[in-house]
């Protein structure tokens, strides 16, 4: 089952995660037990070894050893491998579960379209809805052995109603011609369901070919959808990445059994305390072997693992959700006023208890700012200082001030001339200049303006 732990992480305390931490189906604790247990075992026996067993020259060559891997246990780049692995393994597993279907949709539309209250309208809705249903159950069957145990055969999906005896019949007779073995027959389904749809525009149960149209795209939809998942179990992450990160974890607490041994010199321990359990090495064994085991689990969310996808579950939810909606034609309530509609200040009821807790809209961040004026002025609106069609104008009263001054005209903000030309009102005369510049448009009413 899907561990759900939401309920325990609804609101943020110091000890939120803290309680996490005693769970066990699901946990790091479960996932790294026995991979603890093997690794203590291991590094307890070598220590026994080297400080009990070994003569005096057998301890300096082990001693040897052990500086040796310890200061060359940092060539393995432990973080980069596992970090970028778990970033692509998490967009996988992100994209299956967008992916694997809720068959709500089809339903809706299918209720919206197909309408009439008779019988063989009903019975088009129900073929629609379990023909669908079924293109999940025969991708789930071959992916997830969840579904494979409990679908061993195709007589069960007969046996469990999402097939009838004549339909599985028609089913095995498209492998006559063809080599079942080259290509699933998942399609078989679909075509069945938007078949439905041609019969039901044909018989006036769907009023329009638009109304048809939709229909068909919605099934579409929902059979890209499955396909997705047939798509990532087909062609999974290359298996040299997964063997990768596996060696690279592995081989790094392999050579740290050595590494991380407790060192003795001329009868005086190397570190300042004789540690007897590697309470450094442990830890960073749990987090490294923890992230191996993310990986591990979601890597193929379709296997029985604690947290893997509840696919029984959700053919489950589908067929009963898709039938219950199909049973029920499009009926909707009277045409009435709503409570809200002779009230000028809406009432907005809360419970007693609720009443009592602020609400914090939304508001622009800078919306209460309120921008110095001088004084009761208007705003003037202009051109930017670097406009086209401002610069023409500045390039103007350059020539002028050159002719009669011979000096050059200076471009800068602090200039009295810019800013004489920045507060200057604007003409009709200049408006029509500006207009000649086809980037900026503006009318050449000054009033309007």
């Amino acid at each position: 089952m899907t561990i759900n732990y939401n309920k325990e992480i609804m609101t943020s305390h110091p000890w939120t995660f803290f309680l996490l931490l005693f769970k066990w189906k699901g946990s790091i604790w479960k996932a790294v037990y026995m991979e603890t247990i093997i690794f203590l075992i291991c590094y307890g026996i070598i220590s026994v070894i080297y400080k009990t067993a070994m003569g005096e020259s057998s301890q300096r060559v082990f001693e040897s050893v052990v500086r040796y891997f310890d200061k060359r246990l940092s060539y393995i780049p432990l973080e980069f491998v596992l970090g970028f692995f778990v970033t692509t393994v998490v967009n996988r597993w992100t994209k299956l579960y967008q992916t694997i279907g809720f068959i709500d949709n089809v339903g809706l539309m299918a209720n919206l379209y197909v309408r009439g209250a008779t019988e063989k309208a009903r019975i088009y809705r129900r073929n629609i809805m379990r023909y669908c249903e079924l293109v999940q159950v025969l991708v789930f069957r071959d992916m997830s052995m969840r579904t494979r145990r409990r679908f061993p055969t195709m007589e069960t999906i007969v046996a469990a109603g999402f097939m009838n005896k004549h339909e599985l019949e028609l089913y095995n007779s498209y492998d006559t011609k063809y080599n079942s073995k080259l290509g699933t027959k998942y399609w078989i389904p679909a075509n069945w369901a938007l078949c439905m749809t041609y019969k039901a525009r044909k018989d006036g149960y769907i009023e329009s070919d638009y109304f048809k149209a939709q229909m068909e795209a919605e099934i579409r939809t929902w059979r890209t959808n499955i396909e997705w998942v047939c798509n990532y179990d087909w062609v999974p992450l290359p298996l040299m990445y997964p063997q990768l990160v596996c060696l690279a974890v592995n081989l790094y607490f392999l050579v740290s059994i050595v590494a991380r041994q407790l060192v003795v010199e001329k009868h005086k321990i190397v570190d300042e305390v004789d540690v007897y359990f590697p309470v450094m090495t442990f830890l960073q064994f749990i987090f490294y072997m923890g992230w191996l085991k993310v990986i591990d689990v979601m890597l193929n969310p379709f296997g029985e693992d604690d947290d893997d996808f509840e696919t029984n579950a959700l053919i489950d939810r589908n067929i009963t959700m898709g039938l219950m909606i199909a049973d029920n034609p499009m009926t909707t309530p009277d045409l009435r006023k709503d409570p809200f509609y002779d009230e000028v200040d809406v009432p907005l009821l809360y419970s007693e208890e609720s009443s009592h807790i602020p609400n914090h809209h939304y508001h622009g961040s800078a919306s209460e700012v309120e921008l110095e004026q001088r004084g009761n002025a208007p705003v003037m609106m202009m051109p930017h200082s670097q406009s086209a069609a401002n610069l023409r104008r500045i390039m103007s009263f350059k020539s002028v001030d050159e002719e009669e001054k011979g000096n050059p005209f200076s471009m800068s903000h602090d200039d009295s001339r810019m800013r004489n030309w920045r507060e200057v009102s604007l003409d009709s005369s200049f408006l029509a200049d500006l207009n000649e510049n086809k980037e900026w448009k503006i009318p050449t009413n000054p009033q309007k303006f």
